[in-house]
């Protein structure tokens, strides 16, 4: 029997205590909002987004490119290069490494020596995923508007992928987008409970993130807080279906 077209969430919250024992388990289904169906689909196409200003570039067989303001690459982007000189460096390159908010690299093979004259670099829609933020609030996941980002940012929730994720694989469901984050002892440490999750694309601020740059969040029941010793960890995958 074939699944209906779409994309299936799920997410497993475990909290545990500075012994390491489970503490707490919440096992739920997770909403993809708006901009996440957008950010799947464009990135698939890998659609471009506006140029981003460039300031400099470092020659090297991988050449350093600085850009005026955070760029939102990640690695495996195609940017298009243009109006910079020399020209060599015009044209579509696959991202190497990010370095920075405003820097990354590309494999040029051969250096072609430091840009003198700088135009844009161009590159996907949107961001990558950047990672994950925490909440306490309870308004219900929605699509679109309040119930599609964070309604009660917990301080210090802010936190990136684990090492290796986000990671994909086939599975007969369809293809499964597993992204993993560890919160470690002494972080989002919190008196009250934690009742929400979130993706994120922008830039890993401690703040709270937009509907524009959630791409999906979740409810959590029974976690509780987060002891100043406890560690918690979130798995969260996306079962990208076919008709």
């Amino acid at each position: 029997m074939n699944h209906a077209a779409g994309i299936v969430g799920h997410v497993v919250a475990e909290l545990f205590g500075p012994d390491g024992k489970l503490k707490s388990r919440c096992e739920t289904h997770n909403l993809v909002t708006d901009t996440g169906d957008q950010y799947y689909g464009d990135r698939a196409i890998n659609a471009q987004g506006t140029g981003k200003t460039i300031t400099a570039i470092a020659t090297g067989t991988t050449a350093v490119v600085t850009t005026s303001g955070a760029h939102g690459f990640g690695v495996g982007d195609v940017v298009t290069i243009a109006g910079v000189t020399p020209a060599l460096y015009n044209g579509k390159w696959a991202i190497t490494a990010v370095g920075s908010a405003t820097t990354f690299s590309i494999y040029v093979g051969t250096a072609l020596g430091a840009g003198t004259v700088f135009g844009t670099a161009t590159g996907s829609s949107y961001a990558p995923v950047s990672g994950f933020k925490l909440g306490t609030g309870s308004t219900a996941v929605a699509k679109s508007g309040a119930g599609a980002a964070l309604v009660t940012y917990l301080s210090d929730s802010h936190q990136a992928n684990d090492a290796t994720f986000p990671s994909t694989s086939g599975t007969t469901a369809g293809r499964v987008v597993t992204h993993k984050v560890t919160y470690a002892a002494g972080k989002a440490t919190t008196a009250s409970a934690i009742t929400e999750t979130v993706l994120v694309l922008d830039y890993l601020a401690d703040a709270t993130s937009s509907a524009a740059n959630t791409i999906a969040r979740a409810l959590l029941t029974g976690i509780g807080s987060k002891g100043a010793s406890d560690t918690l960890t979130i798995t969260w995958t996306h079962t990208i279906t076919g008709a």
